[in-house]
């Protein structure tokens, strides 16, 4: 398998954790691009860099595309941005929007 060296950056988990802060016996309907956005795996450029996919974090504008700049303020997805959270409230706002269908 070759002598590979993962390290933990601090971050793995991090976005779920603002939506979800326990686990519950509950199951959660999210659909594969909702759990995408959440956990920002998928086609964006820090994840593909992460496992060394991509040379680059960032997206074509030039700022680092992770979910959140492509929902708010990517010009290339101008036509569905929705409102940046402040960071205070980014807990209730990933909950809001991943509750409300018109915001997906």
């Amino acid at each position: 398998m070759g002598n590979r060296t993962f390290r933990y950056n601090g971050n793995t988990g991090c976005s779920v954790h603002k939506v979800l802060k326990t686990v519950h016996p509950k199951p959660v309907f999210w659909t594969r691009e909702e759990i995408l956005f959440v956990t920002g795996h998928g086609p964006f450029p820090p994840f593909l860099k992460r496992f060394h996919l991509s040379d680059s974090d960032s997206c074509a504008c030039g700022e680092v595309g992770d979910p959140i700049h492509y929902a708010t303020s990517c010009p290339l997805t101008l036509s569905w941005h929705i409102r940046k959270p402040s960071t205070s409230l980014e807990t209730l706002w990933y909950q809001r929007v991943l509750e409300n269908p018109n915001s997906r």
